[in-house]
C-alpha cells in the first residue's frame, strides 16, 4: 500500500489535473458508472475545553480506473463569533499541534488498500478544481479581473485553478484582516502571472470585476447581491457566502451536487440523522427542538449540478451580458475518488511515496 505525504502530494499534482480528472468523473457520474455516498457528520462532547468532536466521512468509486476512496475528518471544532458572523474553526488538537484527515484508497479488483494519504492538498486543490471547471462553461473567455474574498488556504487554491481557466490579468484580494490579506499576496504571487493586489474594502476588490470567488469560512454572507451586474460570474464555497437575495438575481445559477446538506448525528440529540448545514445550527436548536431545523429544500436545489453542465445536459453561459453562478453547495467523496485516483497513478509512475506491505492489511479469516 502507498503512503503519500501532503508534500509529496502538493510537489507533482496539479491544477489541470484535478480539473481534468474531475471532468471525467462528473462525466462517469451521469452515465451510471461512478457512485457517491453523501456526507455525514458525528458530533459529539470531548473531554478538552477546546470545542466539539466531530467525524466526518464520505466515500465514492469509479469504473474508470477502478477505484473507490473513502475521505474522513476527525476533529475538535468550535464556533464563535467575529465580526457579527459565524465562523467555524478547526482546533489544531492532534500531537504536534495539527489536524486530522485522511483518504484510503481501494481497488475495486481484488478490494485490497491501495493508498492512504492525508486529505489537506487534496481538499482544497478537489474544491478548487470544480470551482474551476464551472467557470469553463460559465465565466466570460475574456475574464481579465477577479475579486477574491479570504485569504486562507481555499482562496490559495483558488487563485491557480481560475488562472488555469480564464486569463486573469489582475486578482484583488480582500479579507478583514490586513496583515493577512498583505501576507497573502506576497506569498501567492510568485504563483501565478496575474498581478495580485491587497485591497481596503469589498468595494474596491469587486470594482470593474469579471469575476467574483467567495472563499471565505464565514457561515454569514460576503457578497452584496448589489455586485450582480451584467456578464459577472459568482462562485462560493459555502452558500451563506452569497446570500438567497445575490443567488436570485443571477441569470444563470448551477450547483455543485443535488444534495441540501450533510447529515448530522449528534450525541444526546436523538437517533436519526438530521439534515443541516452545520452542527450549531442543530445545537443551537436544544435537544428536544433538533429537528426543528429548518431543512426545506432550498429554491436553487432544483438548479442543474456541475455533471449537468459538463455533459451538456445544462447549458453554459449563453451570452457575454448574462450573469452566472456558481454554487460549490456541498463537498462529495467523488471529489476524492477523482483527484485520488489521478494522483495515485501519478505518483506510482514517478515512484513517489513509500510502500508498506500490502499483507499487513489484509486478513485470512472471514468478517
Amino acid at each position: 500500500m502507498l503512503i503519500l505525504s501532503n508534500e509529496e502530494i502538493e510537489s507533482f499534482l496539479s491544477i489541470k489535473t484535478c480539473i481534468d480528472a474531475l471532468e471525467k468523473a462528473y462525466a462517469s457520474w451521469d452515465k451510471g458508472t461512478a457512485i457517491n455516498r453523501p456526507r455525514t457528520d458525528l458530533v459529539m462532547p470531548s473531554a478538552t475545553e477546546a470545542g466539539v468532536y466531530a467525524f466526518k466521512s464520505m466515500e465514492a468509486g469509479l469504473y474508470d480506473p477502478p477505484i473507490v476512496a473513502m475521505r474522513i475528518n476527525s476533529d475538535i471544532i468550535r464556533w464563535n463569533q467575529q465580526g457579527g458572523r459565524t465562523i467555524k474553526t478547526k482546533v489544531p488538537a492532534a500531537p504536534g499541534d495539527k489536524y486530522v484527515g485522511l483518504v484510503m484508497l481501494f481497488s475495486t479488483l481484488t478490494g485490497e488498500p491501495l493508498a492512504m494519504f492525508p486529505d489537506g492538498v487534496v481538499q482544497r486543490m478537489r474544491v478548487a478544481s470544480s470551482s474551476a471547471l464551472a467557470a469553463r462553461y460559465l465565466a466570460r473567455e475574456d475574464s481579465s479581473i477577479m475579486a477574491l474574498f479570504g485569504s486562507g488556504w481555499q482562496a490559495g487554491s483558488h487563485v491557480p485553478a481560475m488562472c488555469a481557466v480564464r486569463p486573469l490579468k489582475r486578482i484583488n484580494v480582500f479579507s478583514p484582516t490586513k496583515a493577512n490579506r498583505e501576507a497573502f499576496v506576497k506569498e501567492m504571487q510568485s504563483k501565478v502571472s496575474a498581478e495580485l493586489r491587497a485591497v481596503n474594502s469589498p468595494e474596491e476588490a469587486i470594482r470593474d470585476a469579471d469575476m467574483i470567488a467567495a472563499t471565505t469560512n464565514s457561515l454569514s454572507r460576503v457578497v452584496s447581491a448589489d455586485w450582480v451586474k451584467p456578464g459577472l460570474h459568482l462562485t462560493c464555497v459555502r452558500v451563506p457566502e452569497l446570500g438567497d437575495d445575490t443567488i436570485r438575481k443571477v441569470d444563470r445559477l448551477v450547483i455543485h451536487a443535488h444534495q441540501h446538506a450533510p447529515t448530522n448525528y449528534v450525541a444526546g440529540y436523538g437517533e436519526a440523522g438530521i439534515p443541516a448545514h452545520d452542527a450549531i445550527d442543530i445545537i443551537k436548536k436544544g435537544p428536544a427542538h433538533a429537528h426543528e431545523v429548518d431543512v426545506e429544500q432550498p429554491f436553487w436545489l432544483s438548479a442543474p449540478d456541475l455533471k449537468d453542465l459538463v455533459t451538456g445536459k445544462a447549458q453554459g453561459r449563453a451570452n457575454a451580458q448574462e450573469s452566472t453562478c456558481f454554487l460549490n453547495n456541498i463537498g462529495i467523496g467523488l471529489q476524492f475518488a477523482a483527484v485520488g485516483a489521478a494522483l495515485y497513478a501519478e505518483a506510482k509512475a514517478k515512484g513517489i511515496g513509500r510502500e508498506l506491505p500490502t499483507d499487513w492489511f489484509l486478513e485470512s479469516v472471514h468478517p
